[in-house]
């Protein structure tokens, strides 16, 4: 997945103890730079370079980061550590150390100029101030999602800003090289809170040019993934891809396919009751579009609802996700045919259970290999991939959704919850699933009345 230089073998000793401790089943390579110093030590990280590539040095080689730092390959991230020396830190800082490096790796952003660049390596300047936060994402807005996010910040923020997820609710906003704002979505008031920066020069970005200058980190990207993929499973007889119909499946299924090509390739969706019906409709649309084998289940969320008198899904009580993997695990029973594995999208920044999770691990019920390719990818790497592979995202990206799943959700923040009003989402619904209008009203009253927080237990199938 990728691999640490490290300066000498005892340094190497202890990033394996981490490793070992931490983060086992993440095919993590560790090597070392021959004990080097000064001059011989830039030469032999700037021979060693390739993307994936984290470099973890002591206090006392930080002029040694400082004069590698401008030279790394896309993906790749040099960290200093508080200790002199690697192997003088404990296990659960030289852990610290490696999710700082991954954060930086899915976060990096530059701008050179006129457009926005998603990797080291490419140019531009850095951005100011990305909260490279552990579980830290960033996403791009465009049309009616950009005019909504200027009305919550009271500021004009060009026609593709950036946002980046902090922590918190706290979401810091891009337009071009500046930041516009903050922006707060959280369960505490009833709309985002928008805290825009008034001298900050809006910028409009044109998102074909911003594909075009970043294909070639995409390339590196689906590469990496690819090669990773064969590496770990050589040749599957069926490839099972879970495709929700949001951006991280989406990109996880067109990365199988890369990989494996369509004739072994089995998508399955679940259709839970609720879902936003452009869910269905999309990975419909585009299985008949990519020629693959598309195998829908119902998880039937809506008749515990509305005949089962199951009460609405909260922190404590999340039996829809429990019908949603019945569902799903059906679905790849029906699929599984010779030596068969699954292949999702997870990734670092969706919850800390998924950052946890390492990138290989047998499903709990099938017991079937999963493999998560997309580990290290920000939201905007998997915007970007599905558009530079001529697939349109998701109407509800467009309409201003940064994650998709059920309408009547207890993760539903404020934000999402005024898209659904602003852009006419709920009156989709109802136009197909009328039965469903007294569901929304008591979904958004309890909402309103703040019976059902996300809280620190984040759903699990939003992506």
């Amino acid at each position: 997945m990728f691999r640490v230089l490290v300066r000498s073998r005892r340094d190497a000793r202890a990033v394996e103890a981490a490793l070992r401790i931490f983060m086992p089943g993440w095919d993590v390579r560790v090597e070392t730079l021959q004990g080097a110093r000064g001059d011989k030590l830039v030469d032999a990280i700037l021979d060693s370079l390739e993307p994936f590539t984290f470099i973890l040095l002591g206090r006392e080689d930080s002029d040694v980061a400082d004069r590698v730092a401008g030279e790394l390959p896309p993906f790749s991230s040099v960290i200093v550590t508080r200790a002199a020396r690697v192997r003088n830190n404990t296990v659960e800082a030289i852990y610290g150390y490696l999710g700082q490096a991954r954060a930086r790796v899915r976060l990096s952003a530059y701008w050179d100029g006129h457009r926005y660049l998603l990797s080291n390596g490419l140019g531009g300047i850095e951005l100011p101030g990305i909260p490279y936060t552990l579980l830290g994402d960033n996403f791009f807005l465009q049309g009616r999602g950009a005019r909504l996010l200027s009305l919550f910040l009271m500021k004009n923020t060009g026609d593709l800003p950036l946002l980046y997820k902090d922590k918190g609710g706290r979401h810091v906003v891009y337009s071009g090289s500046e930041q516009v704002g903050e922006i707060i979505m959280d369960d505490d008031s009833p709309a985002p809170r928008g805290k825009p920066n008034r001298q900050a020069r809006p910028h409009n970005v044109s998102i074909e040019e911003v594909i075009e200058a970043n294909r070639p980190i995409l390339e590196i990207l689906e590469r990496h993934a690819v090669e990773w993929l064969r590496s770990v499973a050589p040749d599957p007889d069926t490839v099972i891809v879970p495709w929700s119909g949001g951006k991280d499946s989406t990109a996880a299924l067109l990365v199988a396919l890369a990989a494996y090509g369509k004739d072994s390739v089995v998508a399955v969706h679940v259709d839970t009751g609720i879902d936003f019906p452009e869910n269905r409709e999309y990975v419909e649309e585009y299985a008949s579009k990519l020629g693959v084998n598309l195998l829908v289940e119902e998880a039937g969320v809506d008749k515990g609802l509305l005949e089962e008198g199951m009460p609405l899904p909260n922190p404590d009580d999340r039996w829809c996700t429990g019908r949603k993997l019945d569902a799903l695990r059906r679905g790849f029973e029906k699929a599984a045919r010779g030596k068969t594995v699954i292949i999702t999208g997870d990734r670092d920044a969706e919850s800390e259970r998924r950052y946890k999770r390492p990138p290989v691990r047998p499903d709990q019920a099938t017991g079937l290999p999963v493999l998560s390719p997309l580990k290290l990818w920000g939201g905007a790497h998997t915007q970007l991939y599905i558009l530079s592979k001529g697939l349109r995202l998701n109407t509800l990206y467009e309409a201003g959704f940064y994650r998709i799943g059920c309408y009547i959700c207890y993760s539903l923040r404020s934000w999402e919850i005024n898209v659904m009003k602003k852009a006419g989402v709920i009156d989709r619904i109802l136009s197909r699933k009328p039965g469903h209008g007294k569901l929304i009203e008591l979904f958004l009253d309890a909402k309103r009345k703040g019976l059902l927080k996300a809280g620190d237990v984040p759903c699990m199938c939003t992506v």
